[in-house]
């Protein structure tokens, strides 16, 4: 149960980072950061999903936070 309430913690964190870092943001959206990250994130938390949940979990994290983190 802890472990969905951090998931939840990966949209403030994003949110944060993005403010953090606005004024990089036309440096750090463009195609060798974060839309590559993203799309291993994604197919590596499928992928573990089956076989450990903890690590899957942290995977859905990290993606969360860059996802909010670009998209912010």
């Amino acid at each position: 149960m802890i472990e969905y309430l951090a998931l939840l913690l990966a949209i403030p964190l994003g949110l944060a980072l993005a403010s953090v870092t606005k004024d990089e943001k036309k440096i750090y959206s463009k195609a060798p950061y974060f839309p590559i990250l993203l799309w291993t994130l994604a197919i590596a938390a499928a992928i573990f999903f089956t076989l450990n949940k903890q690590i899957a979990i942290t995977l859905t994290f990290i993606f969360l936070t860059t996802f909010v983190w670009n998209r912010a």
